[in-house]
This record gives C-alpha cells, structure tokens and sequence, in this order.
C-alpha cells in the first residue's frame, strides 16, 4: 500500500480548532471592551481560516493579538500568538511563524498553569516537519501528548500526528500503536471532531495494511460522515482517496473513479497541487486499467489551468 503524505493543512486546522476553542460566536454582555474585541477578532479569525483562507485569518489574528495586550490577558494573548503562527506557517511564512509561536511558547511556560501549552508544542511539532527535522517534530508531539494528558485533554491530535510520522517512515509498529491510541481517544467527548475524523482515517488504512476491507470501510463511512458534517474539505479529500484505493482493491472501478473525482476537485479548490497530482495519477492509472474515467483530459486540464476550478480563493476577501 502506498504511503499516504503527511496532511499538514489537517493537522493545523485541527489544532488551531483546538487552540481557539471558546473563541467564537456573540461577545459576551459582561466582557470588558477590549477583551470583547480580542475573543470577537480571533473567532473570525478561525472562521477564515477554516474557509481557506489564511492571509484573512492573520490579519483577524493579528488584531486580536492587539485587544489581548490592551486587555492584558495572558492565556488570549498566547492563544492569538498561537493562531498567529498557524496561519503564517500555512502560507509558507514559516520564518515569522516561528517567532511568533515561540513567544507564545514563552509566555505559556512563565505562567502557572501553562495556559494553550500542548497546541503550542504541536504547532511547533508542524513547524519542525515543515522544516524537514521528523526527530523534533516527534520529540515536540511526545511533550504534547504528556502535556494534554496532565491536563485531562484529549491527546487524539497527537497521536494521530504521530501516527502519520511513523507511517512516512514506513514504521509499521510505531504506525499501529499510536493508530490505537488516537482510536481510544474517539471515544473521548473532548476530542475534537476533525481530530476523530483522521483518527477514523488511519484506522482505515491500518485496517487495508492488515487485509480487512470491511473494517476499513466501516471506519471510512464514519471519516467520511464526521468531516461532511463540518465540511472539512481537506478532510473529505483525504477520506476520498483512501475509500478510492478500497473500491479499486475490491473490483469497484466506477465507485473508485468517481471518489477519486470528488478528492481531485477538492485538493484543486484547496490548493494543495502535491495532492492533486497524486489523485491525476491514480485517475489516470484507474482509467488505463479499467476504463474508468474514460478519459482524464479535463483532469489535466484543471491541473494546468487551476482556475477553472477556483472556489475558495474566488471567496477570499
């Protein structure tokens, strides 16, 4: 079975989820002006982000940042810092990504209590594999997971990092134990939900390692189904080309082609052309051995002109 890349893009959504938690929706009536403001401007801040489109999210990350310093509130202005960073280091700012997730790094470990630690260390975990330093982006998930679990939070994201470290590394028993990990904690009510989803995920590719279709499949509707709830596109993409390789294990050429359509047209709208020249190549791989799609021309297409399909950034500010 191929090795699937390391989907950075998921990981940071989910922990930038995870960082902004009760951020979002209506200011609440007895917060001080300033600190209004902070949560107001990083709740829309992630609502860009997760619309895809980043350069939008820093500049609500970056007010919010603002406010928080007006406000003086330390855990809001760690938490903004740490968005901060997500963002950059999803545009490839990774420079400035790093300052800035590490003064949050700082500001957590002089307080108490170490407010956002373990989202800290797990986007410093990101950054260290943007980096192309797999042994530090381990070492930082390892201190995340130990910090969520003495905090009582769930550690799903980590494993699930972790899980997909191991699997680039083609290191099976490291792959299994923390895909079982991260399936234990999809019981845990905090888990995030796209954090499940990719738990789910992996679970289906350890299921297809270990010759288990059914197993596989039943864990990939579940995928499937959480991320179409909260229409987390690169979710869906991801679930799409596992499900593919499925159909196309089990006899099921036309099912496979059009999962394989559906991931091709979502990582064109998010962007992400590593992505979408790996689906181009299972299309036309499927087309030459089955018939099915009967032709890839408007796939290559796309591909050379992406915007004939250009959704999201079309809806940027």
């Amino acid at each position: 079975m191929p090795l699937k890349p390391l989907s950075l893009a998921l990981l940071a959504a989910a922990l930038l989820a995870m960082a902004l938690a009760g951020c979002g929706g209506p200011i609440p009536p007895d917060d001080p002006f300033h600190l209004g403001e902070a949560k107001d401007a990083l709740g829309r801040g992630n609502h860009w982000f997760q619309r895809g489109c980043p350069a939008e999210a820093t500049r609500y990350f970056d007010l919010g940042l603002e406010q928080a310093r007006l406000a003086d509130d330390v855990p809001l202005i760690i938490k903004a810092l740490n968005a901060r960073g997500a963002t950059l280091m999803a545009q490839n700012q990774l420079n400035p990504a790093a300052l800035s997730l590490q003064q949050a790094l700082e500001l957590s470990l002089a307080q108490d209590r170490n407010p956002e630690l373990d989202s800290v260390l797990g986007n410093l975990g990101l950054l260290a594999l943007k980096a192309n330093r797999r042994d530090d982006a381990k070492d930082l998930w390892d201190r995340a997971v130990a910090e969520a679990k003495g905090k009582s939070r769930s550690p799903i994201l980590y494993h699930c990092n972790l899980a997909r470290l191991a699997l680039a590394a083609n290191d099976q028993a490291a792959f299994a134990r923390e895909v079982g990990l991260a399936l234990a904690e999809t019981e845990n009510p905090a888990a995030p939900e796209s954090a499940v989803a990719d738990a789910l995920n992996l679970a289906a590719l350890k299921a297809l390692s270990d010759g288990d279709d059914p197993l596989a499949e039943s864990y990939l509707d579940r995928a499937l189904a959480l991320d179409r709830k909260n229409e987390n596109q690169i979710g869906i993409a991801q679930d799409l080309e596992t499900l593919a390789g499925l159909q196309s294990k089990t006899d099921r050429p036309l099912l496979a082609a059009a999962s394989l359509d559906r991931a091709f047209y979502l990582w064109t709208a998010l962007n992400d052309k590593q992505a979408q020249r790996r689906v181009l190549a299972a299309l036309e791989a499927l087309s030459k051995a089955t018939g099915h799609p009967k032709t890839v021309q408007p796939y290559r297409d796309v591909q050379k002109k992406p915007s004939l399909f250009d959704p999201i950034n079309r809806l940027c500010p």
